[in-house]
């Protein structure tokens, strides 16, 4: 009885092996390649490519932030303008832009208290 309960996991073993992972494991680093530095300058030419990396990483962030600004006041811009010529407004209590429809300024009567800025 014993023997068949052997077999049952050596068989269970070897069906859990033959099928496929589906997270692949890297290879162990075998050997680090010899550089031409010493150790002190090897160590100190790895921090300093990880400095710059890291100048080039914060410079990126830098620029879109920047351009972000930069699209946010365009983006103002033109709902200020779409305000102020009648095509649009804007509830008091609310940040959101309405659309008015062409020839519905009137249906819409939009009073000086209720719209921003009228």
């Amino acid at each position: 009885m014993s023997g068949f309960f052997n077999l049952g996991k050596y068989v269970a073993g070897k069906v859990i092996k033959s099928l496929p992972r589906s997270k692949k494991v890297s290879p162990d680093i075998k050997s680090v390649k010899p550089t031409k530095l010493s150790v002190k300058e090897s160590i100190k030419k790895a921090k300093d490519d990880e400095y710059y990396k890291r100048i080039k990483k914060l410079d990126e962030g830098r620029k879109k932030v920047s351009e972000g600004k930069k699209m946010m006041k365009e983006g103002q811009k033109i709902r200020k303008g779409m305000k102020e010529t009648g095509r649009a407004f804007q509830f008091k209590t609310q940040k959101s832009y309405h659309a008015v429809q062409p020839g519905d300024k009137q249906k819409y009567k939009i009073k000086k208290g209720i719209a921003r800025g009228d």
